[in-house]
């Protein structure tokens, strides 16, 4: 992967976002520092606790939470 690939890898793992690990399972990011390659991050896990993990190592995925409003809910109005 590009050195440039890796940033916008990167760019969506933000404070207070959810995110999966593949061995931690479901956390939340409390914490993000860095903007580069070297960029770590504080994590609190469902199961796991809190961790500090170096982002291009993590493997973290950005846990997409759908905060649509249900179709019927528009229909009320």
């Amino acid at each position: 992967m590009a050195a440039k690939d890796k940033k916008a890898f990167y760019a969506d793992i933000q404070n207070n976002v959810q995110v999966r690990h593949p061995k931690f399972g479901l956390g939340k990011v409390l914490l993000r520092v860095g903007e580069d390659e070297n960029s770590k991050a504080f994590v609190r896990f469902q199961e796991e606790g809190e961790k500090k993990l170096a982002l291009k190592y993590a493997k973290l995925v950005r846990d997409v939470v759908d905060d649509s409003p249900a179709d019927d809910d528009a229909s009320k109005n």
